[in-house]
C-alpha cells in the first residue's frame, strides 16, 4: 500500500490529474488482487498473463489497453526510483489490437485431436496415478464443458450446484452473472450431461456449493482453467489455445450445423441451446 501511496503521490508531483491518479490506482489495486502478491513482486510474465485474463474476460481493447498503461506507468516508476524493478516488467508487452479480437476457432481435426489428448491423459492417470485421477478428471469435464457449451471462462467458475438441472433426455445450466450481468439458461448435450453427472458421483463432499472445486475444497479460479487448456494444448499440439477460442469453436460448430449468425448471437446473449 506504501509503495501505491508513493506512486500516486509522484502522479500528482508530475500534475497528473486527480482522475487519472485515481484510475491509476484501482487498475493497480485490480491487478495486485488479481496476482495475489505486492506489487513490487510483479514479472512481466505476469503482465502478459493479466492481460490475458482480461481478454478472456471479455474486456474490450480500450479498457485492456488502459490497464496496461497503469502497469506500464508505474513499471517506469519503479525502474526510475531505482531498486524496485532492474527493468519496467510491462515493457515489451504488446497491446491487444483488433486482430486478436477477431473469431478464431479450433479446425475440426484440432478439435478432435484435443478430445483424443484429454481421453488419453483422463485414463493414464487412473492407470498410473490414481490419487490424481481425481484432479485430471474435473479438468477434463470442466474443458469438455467449455468446448460444447462455449461459457466463459469466468462464467464456468462461478457455476454453483443448484444452478444444474439434469435429466436422462435433457438438462441446463443457469448462468447467473454473465457478461452485463446478464442471466441465461444453457441447455447441455448429452455428451455434458453424462460427464457431469459422473463428475458428480466423485466430486468431493465439501461445503462450498460450487460446481468445481480444487484439492481442498476451494472455488476454482480461472487462472486454473487457463493453465488447464494451456496444459492440454501442449499435449495437442495446438497453438495459441486459450478459453475464448473453445467459445469461439462452439459458435463455429453453431454455424456448421446450420444456424444463422443471428441465432448464434441471440444463443450466447440468452439462451443456448444443443440438439
Amino acid at each position: 500500500m506504501e509503495t501505491l501511496l508513493n506512486f500516486q503521490a509522484y502522479l500528482t508531483n508530475r500534475d497528473r490529474s486527480p482522475k487519472t491518479v485515481h484510475g491509476y490506482g484501482s487498475d493497480l489495486k485490480q491487478f495486485e488482487k488479481w496476482l495475489g502478491r505486492p506489487l513490487e513482486s510483479m514479472t512481466n510474465a505476469d503482465v502478459r498473463a493479466y492481460r490475458d485474463h482480461l481478454f478472456e474476460r471479455g474486456a474490450s481493447a480500450n479498457t485492456i489497453s488502459r490497464h496496461l498503461a497503469s502497469l506500464a506507468s508505474f513499471g517506469m516508476w519503479g525502474e526510475m526510483r531505482g531498486g524496485l524493478f532492474a527493468e519496467n516488467p510491462a515493457l515489451h508487452v504488446e497491446q491487444v489490437e483488433v486482430s486478436m479480437l477477431a473469431p478464431r476457432w479450433l479446425t475440426r481435426t484440432q478439435k478432435r485431436k484435443l478430445l483424443q489428448v484429454i481421453e488419453e491423459d483422463t485414463r493414464m492417470a487412473k492407470e498410473k496415478y490414481p490419487r490424481l485421477w481425481l484432479l485430471r478428471f474435473r479438468d477434463a469435464v470442466m474443458v469438455r464443458f467449455l468446448l460444447h457449451t462455449g461459457l466463459r471462462v469466468g462464467e464456468l467458475c462461478d457455476l454453483r450446484l443448484s444452478d444444474l438441472t439434469l435429466g436422462e433426455r435433457k438438462g441446463s445450466a443457469l448462468v447467473r452473472r454473465g457478461k452485463g450481468r446478464k442471466q441465461r439458461i444453457v441447455m447441455l448435450m448429452n455428451d455434458t450431461r453424462k460427464d457431469l453427472a459422473e463428475w458428480l458421483k466423485v466430486r468431493p463432499p465439501v461445503s462450498s456449493d460450487c460446481l468445481f472445486v480444487g484439492q481442498v475444497g476451494e472455488a476454482i479460479q480461472p487462472r486454473l482453467v487457463q493453465r488447464v487448456v494451456q496444459r492440454y494444448a501442449e499435449a495437442a499440439e495446438i497453438e495459441d489455445l486459450t478459453p475464448h477460442v473453445l467459445r469461439h469453436t462452439f459458435a463455429r460448430s453453431l454455424l456448421d450445423s446450420g444456424a444463422t449468425p443471428f441465432e448464434v448471437v441471440t444463443c450466447f446473449s440468452f439462451c443456448v441451446q444443443q440438439k
